[in-house]
């Protein structure tokens, strides 16, 4: 019997890239007032460089948005000339400015009105390996609880995050579904867990073949409420 569902987030419920971009236009914007030597030797494209370059040396940050962010922005600052704790005090705002963007996402045709139906028959909770804050982008009060990488300290498909999560709802994993992306980091990690699992493939992708298939796919989150339940359906035979 399924009692809860597990959501990933980005490109689940809305299309990540676009976020991202425009909360880098946002940040870059701001740096131009803020910090003009920044801009003046980096444009936005330079950010992913500054992130590779963090990652050789703190390579733990992969797991963590926001602290990936805030470190990227202070090494650039760093190396434009700014001094320690003005390079941290300029990356901490400047951050404040991506973060608020990062946070501002259009949601996929009938994701909300999905969640509010599960939300009457199931427990719902965010598993993520990104760091969207479900009160701001407006869930928190159809979600009852969230995770992301950061707090758990490593991404799925590790089995952290869904261990976390069963372990706070207090359920096995046969009563769970987790309802995902990304091939690998959402449904093989489910499925590694004993979890049953539904792949959100919004851009029709080809499954991997060397992958076991999710319980169900969907190509339109309209799909997701009669997925669900057939497979309650099935755990109930």
């Amino acid at each position: 019997m399924i009692k809860a569902l597990t959501f990933d987030l980005d490109d689940t419920l809305w299309a990540v890239a676009p976020v991202i971009q425009e909360a880098n236009l946002k940040l870059y914007k701001w740096l131009k007032s803020h910090a003009p030597a920044f801009v003046s030797h980096y444009q936005i494209a330079d950010f992913t460089q500054l992130r590779d370059d963090i990652l050789q040396q703190q390579p733990l940050l992969i797991h963590d948005m926001s602290g990936l962010r805030l470190a990227l922005l202070e090494l650039g600052l760093s190396r434009c000339g700014y001094a320690p704790k003005q390079a941290a005090a300029i990356a901490a705002a400047g951050f404040k400015v991506y973060f608020a963007a990062r946070n501002q996402v259009n949601f996929y045709p009938h994701a909300i009105k999905q969640l509010e139906l599960l939300n009457q028959d199931y427990t719902l909770g965010a598993l993520s390996n990104g760091n969207a804050d479900l009160s701001l982008v407006g869930l928190n009060h159809l979600f009852d609880f969230g995770f992301n990488a950061a707090q758990v300290g490593m991404s799925k498909p590790a089995p952290d995050m869904f261990r976390q999560a069963l372990a706070h709802m207090q359920l096995n994993a046969q009563a769970v579904i987790h309802i995902g992306d990304h091939p690998e980091a959402d449904i093989l990690g489910a499925q590694n867990m004993g979890m049953h699992t539904i792949w959100v493939n919004i851009e029709q992708q080809p499954w991997p073949q060397d992958q076991p298939r999710a319980c169900a796919e969907i190509t339109h989150l309209s799909q997701l409420r009669d997925a669900i339940k057939a497979i309650h359906k099935e755990t109930l035979s």
